[in-house]
């Protein structure tokens, strides 16, 4: 798995986390989901929601995903602007595959804005595919890609 730099953690998410991850949610995304769609997923069947920390506790990096049938759909991924290009995404979509081959999932789905170019480079250097476009997906008309990681094809990101 990609590991997080020296003096990070990763662990599930709580519901003392969420103004954290609605702060950065806010500073990351033009169409932000509100604190209480968080605070909803905290503690429910079926879910994987995990946080970066500092040695400080403070919150700089979140996953959110949910299982559909037999793929995680990773629902929110993001990064602190403070903290972003030091592999926190990459480990946590790592956490997310180890998630998916534990329970025997198929793989990994998301949607991205195309736009969103970084994420867009990210993913598919990580091994995810285009799948599919959802027409004027999002609340401002943008469409969105959907991408697929299939949990038997490994990469070097992705070994221990």
């Amino acid at each position: 798995m990609a590991a997080l730099p020296e003096g990070l953690t990763s662990r599930p998410a709580v519901a003392d986390d969420v103004p954290a991850v609605a702060a950065i949610e806010s500073e990351v995304f033009p169409d932000p989901w509100p604190a209480h769609l968080y605070l909803q997923e905290i503690d429910q069947p079926l879910r994987l929601q995990r946080v970066v920390t500092t040695v400080r506790g403070e919150v700089i990096a979140y996953l959110f995903g949910c299982w559909q049938v037999d793929e995680l759909h990773v629902l929110k991924v993001a990064c602190h602007p403070l903290y972003e290009g030091r592999g926190l995404a990459t480990s946590l979509l790592a956490e997310a595959l180890d998630e998916t081959r534990q329970r025997h999932g198929r793989g990994v789905i998301l949607e991205v804005r195309p736009t969103n170019l970084r994420a867009v480079r990210l993913y598919r250097h990580l091994g995810y595919h285009l799948i599919a476009r959802r027409q004027r997906y999002y609340a401002d008309g943008e469409d969105a890609l959907v991408m697929f990681l299939d949990s038997s094809r490994a990469t070097a990101w992705q070994r221990r």
